[in-house]
């Protein structure tokens, strides 16, 4: 021992003497994680023999006053994801921060003082789950939620020239995935899609991921998963500031900003970003492909009382998003603008005698513009083309109650949309028939009611101890009005429902059940749990299969008649999870295996027709797809070293039905975290799938997209200084540089970002 470190002890000694004498000591310091030194929220700091504690909040850190110190008392860190620790008092005084090692299965709620808020997917019956916490891609350089999503071995992620990116979960379409932000529904009333480019990763907490067709809390629209984003509260920093630049002359910059009285949390974020693309051999005035995007969110928490552990217990927020993106494409002479907001309040908690509420109300606004040169080989003239213009309003409002009577657990549950649209479809075309509808005031109400119950029985041995079972059952009642829509062709009959494909007014009622059942055991090293479900589902005509017309080329056989699609689906799946503390470098290792078949009945699929360069849609009277999915990961050296491989190979009965979607996907990811450095290879081999391309009629052309493999690299390094922390990041995909194009536009080459980031 040197100079300085005796010095240091000498002093550590003298403060706790000196505390000894008052009778008081404070105790406090910074938590973190053994291996990539990030903070850890949500630490139990406590001392048994003096029944007192503290719990880490968002940056880590806790201040525990202790009456009475003695060097030898005990102090015990409890999280359910990490191994005790338990240090003497003199110890714990002389760390600045406290390293905890994260476990491979966690602890059992029992096993801590106080379990946190439960997820909200759980909510559900027992199903196919996937969670992606803020650590594992706050500091990757990911651009987006869709860049982050496509690292799943069940995601595909399909992006068009606006920069718009939907999400398809195993084999389905992308209107066949509700996404929610903290549980309030983001999919528009026109197309039931959204956007996911439009989430900001740096304001989320979790991206929580429902895959398959048996939700039924979600709504009845989740035929392929539900995608549920959980904005962050209480962040660890007062302001940040990134940076970020990279390929095709892109860039962004984003502002956040947070503070605290209290229990009430404010924040505010903005990002701005670029991106500037050029069409190979194409001359000037006819390169450029521009995309532009501005987000912003503000968010206002007020915590009424919390958990032992420091989560909200009962909570009210506020939340405002906003975001505006706008496209320009010379080529095609094209334009979108996209303007998006949302305003919300939540309730969850209780309510005097009246406990685990969970209240939401949210209204959302969307406006879209956009401008589609029809004539490809004469971008300059605009002698054919199409001008759309789009206003949706909808309210959502949802009400849920949970009842607990060991072993029954109830959730009621009431969800009410009502949504306006306001389409206008200028569409100037020579070589179309003058079809469909021109413009018209939608709109739509939809109520649905949901039970859910569950029935926690034992095991019927000491190594399981857990088999549930649950049973929900949802209803749904939709109400369409279209009251006066104006057709393209003046001579069309004026009433609407002299057209097979159209009709000013649709009821439906529709009802649904699935069953569920759970097995869960295991002992200290070793965790057990698989599942089985199976159910129906129904999923609605959007407005805009409503507005599409194509009884004039379509046959008898394959005409839409508005009717519901209809899901029965069946699903498998099995996890197992082993630690190994005396088996070094193999710390422990996890194998998850599904297997899944859907059913449908009048199942909507869309096409091109060669007289109309727009979608329609048509109706396969039967459909179905099957697939299985594998997951194994292992854990090296105290998990420093996490190496994950994913599989999934879907079957489908006919691919027109599922159109663009591949049939396979292979992933590879390798991850190691080392004292503030984070570096990940991800290694992916996607399947053949078929794209749409513009041809120089102003219509569509099918190609193949050959089978895509390739890796992409993320490297990110934290360090502090006073109290600034810097953040640096460097991302490199498709290193295996590919000159695949698709008209002319590169798709699949090298691309890398750099961005740099400070937090206070």
């Amino acid at each position: 021992m040197n100079c300085p470190e005796i010095f240091r002890l000498f002093l550590l000694l003298l403060m706790i003497f000196q505390a000894l004498y008052a009778g008081e000591a404070v105790l406090e310091g910074k938590v973190r994680e053994a291996n990539s030194h990030r903070e850890i929220a949500g630490v139990n700091v406590f001392i048994p023999a003096r029944n007192t504690g503290a719990t880490t909040n968002a940056a880590g850190r806790f201040v525990l006053k202790v009456s009475d110190p003695q060097p030898d008392l005990l102090v015990i860190f409890e999280h359910v994801a990490f191994d005790t620790l338990k240090l003497t008092f003199v110890e714990a005084s002389s760390l600045k921060n406290i390293f905890l090692q994260e476990r491979v299965i966690p602890l059992r709620p029992m096993e801590v003082q106080e379990k946190g808020v439960p997820l909200e997917i759980r909510k559900d019956i027992p199903q196919a789950v996937s969670v992606l916490e803020s650590q594992s891609f706050e500091f990757k350089g990911y651009v987006d939620a869709g860049d982050l999503l496509r690292s799943d071995h069940s995601v595909q992620v399909d992006e068009n020239l606006s920069g718009k990116k939907t999400v398809a979960i195993r084999g389905g379409n992308a209107d066949e995935v509700v996404v929610l932000y903290n549980g309030i529904r983001m999919n528009s009333v026109l197309d039931n899609t959204f956007d996911i480019s439009l989430i900001d990763l740096e304001d989320v907490q979790r991206v929580e991921v429902i895959k398959g067709s048996n939700t039924s809390l979600y709504g009845s629209e989740a035929f392929a998963g539900v995608i549920n984003i959980v904005p962050k509260t209480g962040q660890d920093y007062t302001a940040r500031f990134q940076q970020r630049i990279g390929s095709y002359d892109s860039g962004s910059w984003g502002l956040h900003l947070q503070h605290h009285i209290k229990d009430l949390y404010a924040s505010y974020s903005i990002r701005k970003s670029g991106a500037r693309r050029k069409y190979a051999g194409e001359p000037e005035g006819r390169q450029l492909l521009e995309n532009l995007a501005e987000h912003q969110t503000a968010s206002l928490d007020f915590a009424f009382s919390k958990t032992a552990s420091g989560e909200a217990k009962s909570a009210l927020g506020l939340l405002y998003l906003r975001s505006e993106l706008d496209y320009e494409n010379e080529r095609y002479n094209e334009s979108l603008a996209n303007f998006n907001q949302m305003i919300s309040a939540r309730f969850s908690g209780d309510i005097g005698p009246l406990a685990e509420l969970n209240l939401t109300g949210a209204y959302q606004w969307l406006d879209e513009e956009e401008f589609v040169n029809l004539a490809a080989d004469a971008p300059g003239e605009a002698a054919d083309f199409l001008s759309r213009d789009i206003q949706n309003r909808a309210l959502n409002l949802h009400a849920e109650k949970t009842f607990r009577l060991h072993p029954l657990q109830l959730l009621l549950a009431y969800q009410y949309r009502n949504a306006t649209l306001d389409f206008r479809n200028l569409r100037i075309y020579a070589g179309e028939q003058p079809l469909g509808v021109e413009s018209a005031d939608m709109a739509r109400k939809h109520h649905g009611l949901v039970a859910i119950g569950k029935y926690a029985a034992p095991g019927g041995s000491s190594f399981f101890e857990i088999m549930d079972f649950s049973l929900s059952v949802r209803y749904d009642r939709v109400t369409d009005r279209q009251p006066e829509p104006v057709f393209r062709n003046p001579g069309d009959p004026t009433p609407a429902n002299d057209s097979p494909g159209f009709s000013v007014e649709n009821h439906w009622d529709e009802g649904m059940v699935k069953f569920s059942t759970l097995l869960e055991g295991g002992k200290r090293d070793l965790a057990v749990n698989a599942f089985m479900n199976f159910g129906s589902n129904v999923k609605f005509p959007t407005l805009l299969q409503q507005i599409s017309t194509p009884d004039a080329f379509a046959s008898e056989e394959t005409r839409p008649n508005l009717n519901p699609e209809r899901n029965t689906g069946m699903e498998v799946g099995a996890a197992i999870t082993r630690e190994l503390r005396d088996a070094a470098p193999l710390y422990g290792w996890q194998i998850t295996a599904n297997f899944f078949r859907n059913y449908y009945k009048n199942k909507f699929r869309m096409y091109y027709s060669p007289v109309a360069p727009l979608a329609v849609y048509d109706n396969a009277k039967t459909a179905g797809i099957s697939g299985f999915e594998a997951k194994p990961a292992f854990f090296f050296l105290r998990k420093k070293l996490v190496v994950e491989t994913g599989f999934s190979r879907y079957f489908f009965s006919d691919p027109q039905t599922f159109p663009f979607k591949y049939d396979s996907k292979i992933t590879l990811n390798l991850l190691l975290d080392h004292r503030g450095f984070s570096a990940q290879l991800f290694v992916f081999r996607e399947g053949k799938q078929l794209a749409l391309v513009r041809n120089a009629g102003g219509g569509f052309s099918s190609i193949e997209l050959p089978v895509f493999s390739n890796l992409d690299f993320y490297l990110s390094k934290r360090f502090e200084l006073y109290k600034l922390k810097f953040i640096f990041n460097l991302t490199l995909r498709n290193i295996l540089s590919d000159d695949f194009e698709l008209e002319g536009l590169a798709l699949r080459d090298r691309r890398y970002y750099v961005s740099v980031g400070v937090q206070y």
